[in-house]
């Protein structure tokens, strides 16, 4: 069998050994060297040039996602210790007695480590249900926040623990609850309201100068799990019955320099992964959601 693996970036420094592993199971492996964003991005066009039968992808819990060719997801769990930022997270908890604890299917592994530890100290916690894209209770996604807002009413605030902040703005974004972040790798922590509320900012200023947009730029992912041409269409006929134009505008990976150079464009609008928003500051127009779409054509009316 030939095999196509896909690793995230922060895990293609394994790529050799784990082809090898593969290899010696009498598979023939290619390697991906394309970035991965996440489960969502399945290279299934690289795996049919390349004669694969299947796709490997490591590091990523299953997603349910319809490729052309099957799909095997392979999870990673980070070896890193928490006890150096748990004494300062307990700190910072000191005034919360209700705690929603959140992370990533990297950490899941070792949620019940953090919540007994909580818990050991006397604070109630209390882990989400999951949404329809994640697998495990509290684990969220760039595009899944159900362990947050299954929550919310049920907490004083939320603890995410894990690498790096996106993950910790997506939770931040999806309440109003107070929201810490702790990275183990580091051991730094952060409260993530003023983030929060700076992104709430932009995504606002962005509304108001998309308001009187007249040319919209609709922007469709041909990638597996991001791949809405439907919504796409739609949003399409409701800018056009709104009396403004509008063109589907097709791409695998988003170029922001290409975009820039759609000078005729008003305002794009993105059907493809929710978080691509958050990268306004990459392109000279304004960047939209779905549901941001029907805001302003409502504002309007």
């Amino acid at each position: 069998m030939r095999v196509l693996l896909q690793l995230p970036e922060g895990l293609k420094s394994k790529a050799f050994k784990l082809a090898a592993e593969i290899e010696r199971e009498g598979n023939e492996v290619v390697i991906s060297c394309s970035p991965c964003y996440g489960a969502c991005d399945i290279a299934a066009e690289e795996a049919e040039k390349c004669g694969a039968d299947k796709v490997i992808q490591y590091g990523h819990a299953a997603f349910p996602v319809r490729s052309s060719i099957p799909v095997e997801f392979v999870e990673y769990r980070t070896p890193v210790k928490f006890k150096k930022v748990l004494s300062k997270v307990l700190k910072e908890l000191k005034d919360f007695q209700r705690i929603g604890v959140v992370t990533t299917v990297q950490h899941i592994g070792q949620l019940d480590e953090v919540v007994d530890f909580l818990r050991s100290k006397g604070k109630t916690v209390i882990v989400g249900r999951h949404g329809a894209r994640a697998r495990y209770d509290g684990q969220i996604l760039g595009c899944d926040v159900g362990s947050v807002t299954s929550i919310e009413k049920d907490v004083d605030c939320f603890l995410y623990f894990g690498g790096g902040l996106f993950h910790a703005i997506g939770g931040a974004l999806a309440t109003q609850k107070p929201f810490l972040a702790a990275d183990p790798f580091t051991s730094g922590i952060r409260w993530m309201d003023k983030d929060r509320e700076r992104e709430l900012g932009r995504r606002k200023g962005a509304l108001i100068a998309a308001v009187e947009a007249k040319r919209f730029g609709i922007i469709c992912s041909t990638k597996p799990g991001q791949f809405n041409l439907g919504e796409a269409e739609k949003l399409k006929r409701l800018l056009e019955e709104d009396n403004r134009k509008a063109c589907l505008l097709i791409c695998n990976e988003i170029n922001y320099e290409s975009l820039n150079n759609f000078l005729e464009v008003d305002c794009f609008v993105n059907t493809a992964c929710s978080r691509i928003v958050e990268d306004y500051d990459r392109v000279r127009k304004p960047i939209l959601g779905i549901e941001e779409v029907k805001k302003i054509i409502n504002l309007k009316k």
